[in-house]
């Protein structure tokens, strides 16, 4: 857990090795002070968001100075970038000469972690930071824009005003038990507009999916028996040589996995493309082998490519594209897209209904879906399933006048307690302290 913000903290905010720039931040009232310390003579009082020449005592070199005036800056604070040669002795050395005037040396994600204390951000834009930082693939980054720039925050926070205005008006009831002729909210009004938070928390959780999911790109398998092309495909489509090619049939014993990026109409949709072995009867020990992580590449698979005749069974439930290959020097028969991996004949319309394919299965990296981390699915599972409790309880309601209002205030209470987690308003301390624990030092 990142400690209180009431010092300045300082640490290198570039990433680790040599390079041609090195950064250095530092944040809190005494930033500028701090800095002072270090450079040859006072940094200039300028305004925030401006840029100036320095020179640092020891080493006595030039570096640039950015600052950012609170509250306008990222934590909320007075921040200050230095940015000098990108030589990690150098970085090191100012660091410690930082430190002896003053300054602490910043935990892991505790730039952020003041942004959120100084209301900068809320906990799931701090993730959104966070699995920015650590994306992989497009489809990650993705999502990590959507909840950075709020799209997360902005539904739960609608929700948690609709419901926060409901719930006010079962207390206000409770306050006026004794008064017959006050009746805050009917029992029927109550029922609607339960059942439209309900309604608006299920949509929420269908149209996202599980962050989870990013983390495996969808898997387009390549099949079919020995010397069929699969490789001089698999090759063809990447763009480069992954696969070594050869006439002798099962030169491709391992199974090669590449990610591949293919464009669409809402941008672009990566995938995982897959080489196996030939299928066939195999004897030898080491072809069976090869054929059994054949066969649980094929059961894993979003997507199969099936060039030829399949000599196995495959898989019902998994799409196929039937491919007709070596087009170039064998008249196609009319049961498949017909492609040349040589000449390149029809692999661009090979792409386009794959990522068809793949795109009509919900995994686009371009989607505007969100990425519910555990975290949040949890949050917004807890709150649909005490709003369902209220509504029941609702059901059994057939006055204006609620008879049951504490047990049904208690059931809307429970779910804004987690829909409010969810931005950090009523998130016990170990929870944000994992959430700050994931970044890496300087951000």
């Amino acid at each position: 857990m990142p400690r209180a913000p009431d010092d300045t903290i300082a640490a290198v905010s570039s990433p680790p090795g040599r390079s041609y720039r090195g950064l250095i931040r530092l944040s809190g009232a005494a930033a500028v002070e701090g800095l002072n310390a270090i450079l040859a003579t006072p940094a200039r009082d300028d305004a925030s968001h401006t840029l100036q020449a320095v020179r640092l005592a020891d080493p006595p070199i030039p570096a640039l100075l950015t600052v950012f005036r609170g509250p306008r800056s990222y934590t909320g604070e007075d921040v200050l970038e230095l940015q000098v040669p990108g030589n990690a002795a150098l970085l090191e050395r100012l660091l410690h000469q930082l430190t002896a005037a003053g300054a602490r040396l910043a935990e892991p994600g505790e730039f952020t972690f003041r942004a959120y204390v100084n209301g900068r951000l809320d906990l799931t834009r701090a993730e959104g930071v966070a699995a920015t930082i650590r994306a992989e693939s497009d489809a990650q980054l993705n999502a990590a824009n959507l909840l950075r720039d709020g799209k997360l925050a902005e539904a739960s926070r609608t929700l948690v005003d609709d419901l926060g205005q409901a719930l006010a008006l079962v207390e206000a009831g409770i306050d006026f038990v004794d008064q017959e002729d006050v009746v805050p909210i009917t029992a029927g009004d109550l029922r609607q507009r339960v059942a439209g938070l309900h309604q608006a928390l299920d949509a929420l959780l269908r149209r996202s999916r599980s962050w989870g999911a990013l983390d495996a790109l969808p898997r387009v398998v390549l099949v079919g028996p020995p010397s069929c092309g699969k490789s001089t495909l698999f090759n063809a489509l990447l763009g480069h040589e992954r696969a070594v090619i050869h006439d002798l049939p099962g030169t491709t014993r391992d199974v090669l996995a590449e990610p591949m990026k293919l464009p669409t109409q809402r941008g672009m949709v990566e995938v995982m493309l897959v080489d196996v072995a030939g299928l066939d009867a195999a004897e030898a020990l080491l072809d069976r082998e090869a054929q059994a992580a054949a066969r649980r590449a094929i059961d894993a698979a979003d997507l199969l490519l099936l060039l030829g005749e399949s000599p196995l069974t495959l898989p019902e439930s998994t799409p196929t594209l039937r491919l007709e290959p070596k087009a170039d020097v064998v008249e196609p028969r009319g049961v498949g897209l017909p492609i040349s991996a040589v000449t390149g004949h029809n692999l661009d319309a090979l792409r386009e209904r794959i990522a068809q394919h793949i795109g009509q299965r919900g995994v686009s990296a371009a989607g505007d879906a969100l990425a519910l981390q555990p975290r949040h699915e949890a949050a917004l599972r807890e709150a649909r399933d005490q709003l369902a409790a209220a509504g029941q309880l609702l059901d059994h309601e057939t006055a204006d006048a609620l008879t049951a209002p504490e047990l049904i205030a208690g059931r809307l209470r429970a779910a804004l307690d987690a829909l409010a987690s969810l931005g950090g308003e009523l998130t016990p301390d170990d929870v944000i302290g994992k959430v700050f624990a994931t970044f890496c030092v300087g951000k």
